[in-house]
C-alpha cells in the first residue's frame, strides 16, 4: 500500500470512527429517552393507584368519624342514665367508642402515609416528565447532527475518489495532500471523536441518575446539550475547512469573505480584503479551485511570513479576473527555493507548487514574487472566455 492509499484509508477510518461515535452517542440518548418514557408511564399508573387508594381511605375516615360520633352519643346517653343500664351495657359502650377510635387512628395514619406518598410521586413524576422532554429534544438534535455530518463526509469521500482518479500532481504534491489529510484526521480524532466518547460516558451517568436523582439527571442532560452544540460547532468548522457551503450556495466572493472572517475570528490572520469591478459568476469547479488557491495563499502567510496581517485583492475586469495575495513578511529566496524543490530537500514551498498546478487545471497563470525581508506577492490571472457559464 503506497502513501496516498494509506492516507486515504486513515482518513476514511477517522471519518467512520467519528460517525460511529456519534451514532453510539445517539443510541445512548435514545435509550435514556425510552427508559425514562417507560418509567414515566409506570409512575403514572402508580400515581393513579395511589390516588384511588387515598380516596378510599378518605372515605373510610369519614365513615369512621361518623361512627365515632354515634358511639360517643350512645355513651353519653348511657352515662346520663347510669342507673337504667347494666354494668355490661355500660362496659360495651365504652369498648365500642374505644374500638372505633383505634380503628379511626389506624385508618388516618394509612391515609396520611398514602397522601404523602402520592405527593412525593407527583413531584418525582413532574421531574421525570421534564427529563423525558429534554432527552427527546437532545435525541432529535443529535440525530440531525449525525445525519448532517454523515452526508457531508460522504460528499467529501466522493470528492476524494474523484480527485484520486483524475489528478496526479507528483510525489511532493501527494505528500502535501497526505499532510493535510493527517491534519484533518487529527482534528477529527482529537476534537469531535473525543467529545463524542465523553458524551457517551455522560449519557450513561444521566441514565443511572434518572430514577434516583432526576434533578441531577436533568442538569446532566443540560450539560450534555451544551457539549453537543460545541461538538457541532467543531464539526462545522472542519467541514468549512474542507469545503464551505457558502461557496456552493453564494459563490466565490461571499465564500472568501467568510474565510477571511473565520481566520480573523480564530486569531489566525487578519486580512485586508477588497473586491473591485463588476463581479461575475464562474463555473463551480473554477470557483472551488480559486478558493483553494487563495486559502492556501493565506495559510502560507500565517505559516511562513511571520506576520499577522495580509492583503487580498480581486479585480473583475472585462476580460479576466486578477487575484493578488500579498504580505509584508519575511519573504524567501525564490532561486534557493526552486533548487530545494528540485532536489527534494527542505520544504521547497510545495504549497506554492500545489497552487501552480491548480491554476494550470483551470487555465489560469500564477506568478510569485518574493525576496528575503521584502514579503511575498502571489498574482493569479484567469481569462474569462473558456470559463463562463452557458
Amino acid at each position: 500500500m503506497d502513501v496516498e492509499q494509506q492516507g486515504e484509508r486513515l482518513l476514511r477510518e477517522a471519518f467512520q470512527n467519528t460517525v460511529d461515535a456519534m451514532e453510539n452517542s445517539k443510541g445512548q440518548i435514545f435509550e435514556i429517552y425510552e427508559n425514562t418514557k417507560n418509567d414515566v408511564e409506570a409512575a403514572r399508573v402508580m400515581l393513579k393507584e395511589l390516588k384511588e387508594e387515598t380516596a378510599k381511605l378518605q372515605d373510610e375516615v369519614d365513615v369512621l368519624v361518623h361512627c365515632e360520633q354515634q358511639e360517643k352519643q350512645r355513651l353519653v346517653k348511657v352515662s346520663s342514665n347510669f342507673a337504667n343500664y347494666s354494668e355490661d351495657k355500660i362496659r360495651a359502650s365504652y369498648e365500642a367508642v374505644k374500638d372505633v377510635q383505634v380503628r379511626l387512628a389506624l385508618v388516618k395514619e394509612k391515609e396520611f402515609q398514602s397522601r404523602r406518598q402520592r405527593d412525593r410521586l407527583e413531584i418525582r413524576l413532574r421531574g421525570m416528565e421534564q427529563t423525558l422532554l429534554m432527552a427527546e429534544r437532545l435525541a432529535t438534535k443529535l440525530g440531525t447532527v449525525v445525519g448532517y455530518l454523515t452526508s457531508q463526509i460522504s460528499n467529501v469521500v466522493a470528492q476524494m475518489d474523484i480527485a484520486s482518479k483524475n489528478k496526479f500532481l507528483g510525489v511532493q504534491i501527494i505528500k502535501a495532500q497526505e499532510d493535510e489529510r493527517l491534519r484533518v484526521s487529527r482534528e477529527i480524532h482529537d476534537g469531535p471523536a473525543q467529545e463524542m466518547a465523553n458524551l457517551i460516558y455522560q449519557a450513561s451517568i444521566c441514565e443511572r441518575l434518572v430514577d434516583t436523582r432526576p434533578e441531577e439527571a436533568k442538569a446532566g442532560l443540560q450539560e450534555l446539550r451544551r457539549q453537543i452544540r460545541t461538538c457541532l460547532a467543531d464539526v462545522r468548522q472542519i467541514i468549512f475547512d474542507m469545503r464551505p457551503m457558502s461557496l456552493d450556495d453564494l459563490g466565490l466572493v461571499p465564500a472568501l469573505r467568510q474565510l477571511v472572517s473565520k481566520l480573523e475570528e480564530r486569531k489566525i490572520l487578519k486580512t485586508d480584503f477588497q473586491v473591485n469591478g463588476k463581479e461575475r459568476a464562474l463555473e463551480k469547479h473554477v470557483e472551488v479551485t480559486l478558493f483553494r488557491i487563495i486559502q492556501e495563499g493565506l495559510n502560507n502567510i500565517h505559516r511562513h511570513a511571520g506576520v499577522s496581517e495580509g492583503r487580498l485583492r480581486l479585480l473583475f475586469s472585462p476580460n479576466d479576473l486578477s487575484i493578488l495575495i500579498s504580505d509584508e513578511g519575511r519573504g524567501f529566496d525564490m532561486a534557493e527555493t526552486e533548487e530545494m524543490r528540485k532536489s527534494g530537500t527542505g520544504n521547497g514551498h510545495f504549497g506554492i507548487l500545489g497552487m501552480e498546478e491548480r491554476a494550470k487545471l483551470i487555465g489560469a497563470s500564477l506568478n510569485v514574487i518574493s525576496n528575503p525581508g521584502e514579503g511575498t506577492k502571489i498574482h493569479v490571472k484567469l481569462p474569462y472566455p473558456k470559463l463562463e457559464k452557458d
